[in-house]
């Protein structure tokens, strides 16, 4: 093969890989919104190791630092506390110039709500100039922690005690439902959070859902000034329905919502300030992602001006191609010379798995805040990692020789070094395929805060694809393309076959099978396990479409809306192609297992044993 030729190879999967990198990563113009600063901003200045869970709290220097950064982009913040270290918010945000809605947390637990209560009142009353307007307890009635009678009995309370308007915090729709409580304060606040919607919205659609949702409770509530006391989008986790989380649609969204709030009239309060990593444990990735700022105090994006999805596109771009060029030259030179057609197609599937690698890392890196995710995560990408390796070894030995040979399957015991792979790249495999269905249930059956794993399974989905077909293509001629597929010889250099026509293997020296399996019923008692394998992955992405696809499970279970009416509202409108392709890559995942049991039932595959995944 010449040097031009594997420069040119080289070069073009470069490119390729470069636009794989690039185009997602466009900059995005914004135009400045109207008004300068946000108007106010949800205010819980906990950092990385800190959590209101654990009862570790921010210091006063901290809470001071933030308040300072925040002070040239933002009018005034909300606290969800009047405890908690909290108190000194009013005293540092006067000397920032910032107003301040100030909270008191309400739950079940009523000897704290006791405090809680106390301490707003002592401290709306000390800071009358700072603090603007407080709200008495946020979500209580949607949490089911308080009845609306205990609510209001708090909010008469404070009410007594302080100037300042008065107000209780919860989703718009639980206003509708308990409309009681609007006799007991001077404004709603209502929270309006397109991506937390029982039919979630789209950016594009999210103005108009809050709009439409604003105006409903103006109606219903004539004359009573409401404050949007949450609204915002989520930069991480996993997608609802058409609603897409990201720092582009961050940034569209606060952008576009700022403009309608100039438009409308409306006060309004954005959630939230900073990353707050402690609620992932409450709401998974998602939860911790809504701030206008990362957890170490770094800007996401300006108000105006080019928004770019990922930043570090260039430098991950770097390190998958560079990866990509280690892996090309190190399988390169060893075996066999390969032809130029045959170093394309190993260059390439080094690349993609390269890259496709590092989306899993990068993705790992952001979002696990708790050991169980970073356990997770570890075994992910060490069961990915050996798999690659497998699959690139593997192809490189298939692309190496003119065909592959005709060999019985053998005990995994005895065999040359070369059979190591073999016994790496199924078991890894195979645990894949396990932590597939596993990941599949638990997001069917309990899913609103799970991520869907798309980037860890991309790499043996569709590794394990291109390793069977560039098997399938170096397969004897007369032979099957299944059995070049089947899990259970994936990793040999050879094909099974009922018979062996045109080479002098004495058929006396092997278990040929004298016949096809009776049926898929045969072929499935022959390979159980890769049978139970294909059918559970197919099985998990047909209850993927269903319970994720269309509309989130939930919508349907505790939405307002009757099963028909909302699925005829969404299912052809708002598809969540996160979890769609989370489906796809599970029918991927099942097709070396699948092609196992039907080349067995076909004949092709002469070599019976109980489970070739075991030997």
């Amino acid at each position: 093969m010449r040097l031009i030729t594997i420069l040119a190879v080289l070069l073009v999967a470069g490119l390729a890989n470069f636009a794989v990198w690039s185009l997602p990563n466009q900059p995005v113009p914004l135009d400045p919104p109207p008004g300068g600063k946000l108007k106010s901003v949800s205010f819980a200045p906990f950092r990385d190791g800190q959590s209101p869970l654990t009862q570790t709290f921010p210091t006063v220097e901290q809470i001071d630092e933030d308040l300072a950064a925040l002070a040239p982009q933002v009018a005034g913040v909300r606290t969800y506390t009047s405890l908690e270290g909290l108190e000194v918010v009013p005293e540092l945000a006067r000397r920032h110039g910032m107003q301040v809605t100030m909270g008191a947390w309400l739950s079940s637990r009523l000897d704290k709500n006791e405090k809680e209560v106390a301490s707003l009142i002592d401290l709306a009353n000390r800071y009358p100039d700072v603090i603007t307007r407080v709200i008495v307890g946020n979500e209580v009635l949607l949490r089911r922690e308080l009845t609306p009678e205990q609510v209001a009995g708090y909010i008469d309370r404070v009410k007594a005690a302080v100037k300042q308007p008065v107000s209780y915090a919860d989703v718009w729709e639980w206003w509708l439902k308990y409309p009681q409580i609007a006799d007991h304060v001077d404004y709603l606040t209502i929270h309006l959070l397109p991506y937390w919607e029982d039919v979630p919205t789209d950016v594009t659609g999210a103005m108009e859902r809050i709009r439409g949702s604003y105006r409903t409770i103006a109606q219903r509530f004539p004359g009573k000034p409401i404050l949007v006391g949450e609204t915002g989008w989520p930069t991480e986790g996993r997608s609802r329905g058409a609603a897409v989380t990201g720092l582009v649609n961050k940034a569209k969204f606060v952008n576009g919502f700022v403009r309608l709030a100039e438009q409308e009239g409306f006060d309004y309060n954005v959630i939230e300030a900073f990353d707050q990593g402690w609620k992932a444990k409450l709401e998974g990735t998602v939860g911790g992602h809504w701030g206008l700022y990362t957890a170490d105090r770094q800007a996401k994006f300006a108000l105006a001006g080019p928004v770019v999805e990922n930043r570090q596109w260039p430098v991950l771009f770097g390190v998958s191609s560079g990866l990509a060029l280690v892996l090309v030259i190190g399988l390169t030179l060893r075996g066999r010379p390969l032809s130029g057609g045959a170093f394309a197609a190993l260059a390439f599937l080094a690349q993609a798995l390269s890259t496709l690698y590092t989306h899993a890392v990068w993705g790992a890196l952001h979002g696990k805040h708790y050991p169980q995710d970073v356990a997770l995560s570890v075994v992910m990408l060490a069961a990915t990692g050996v798999l690659s390796m497998a699959v690139l070894l593997a192809a490189r030995r298939a692309l190496g020789s003119g065909g592959l040979a005709l060999e019985p399957l053998a005990p995994l015991r005895g065999r040359p070094a070369l059979s190591r792979l073999e016994t790496v790249g199924k078991a890894a495999a195979v645990v894949l395929a396990l932590l597939g269905i596993a990941w599949s249930v638990l997001i069917v059956f309990d899913g609103r805060y799970r991520d869907f794993p798309n980037w860890y399974f991309a790499l043996p989905a569709l590794g394990l694809l291109a390793l069977g077909a560039m098997r399938a293509t170096r397969r004897p001629e007369g032979t099957g393309a299944l059995a070049a597929w089947g899990i259970g010889g994936l990793f040999r250099p050879a094909v099974p076959v009922a018979d062996f026509p045109g080479t002098d293997f004495p058929a006396t020296n092997f278990p040929v099978a004298d016949a096809p399996a009776r049926g898929l019923c045969g072929a499935v008692r022959r390979l159980p396990l890769e049978a139970a394998l294909a059918s559970l992955l197919v099985l998990g992405a047909l209850l993927t479409v269903l319970a994720e696809g269309v509309v989130p499970m939930e919508s349907l279970i505790y939405g307002q809306l009757p099963f028909m009416e909302a699925l005829h509202e969404v299912v052809w409108t708002s598809p969540n192609w996160e979890a769609l392709s989370w489906a796809a890559l599970q029918v991927l995942l099942a097709v070396p297992y699948a092609a196992a049991v039907l080349a067995v039932r076909r004949g092709e595959t002469a070599f019976v044993v109980p489970s070739p995944l075991r030997g």
